[in-house]
């Protein structure tokens, strides 16, 4: 189980759609989320694709 102050993403979808709206209407290859912490520092998340929706990554494997 995490500790309470980390960062855990749900299990459910963050973004859904593959276009972005008009008038633009361009294609969506990519998506993340960023974190900035209150030094100023900043870690990207990417979100990975799956069934027309864009969720979070796949915790590693623990062990």
């Amino acid at each position: 189980m995490p500790d309470d102050d980390d960062l855990v993403l749900p299990p459910l979808p963050l973004a859904t759609g593959a276009r972005l709206p008009d008038p633009d209407g361009r294609r969506i290859t990519a998506v993340a989320l960023v974190v900035t912490t209150e030094d100023g520092a900043q870690t990207r998340v990417e979100l990975r694709p799956e069934h027309g929706a864009w969720w979070a990554p796949t915790p590693p494997p623990e062990g």
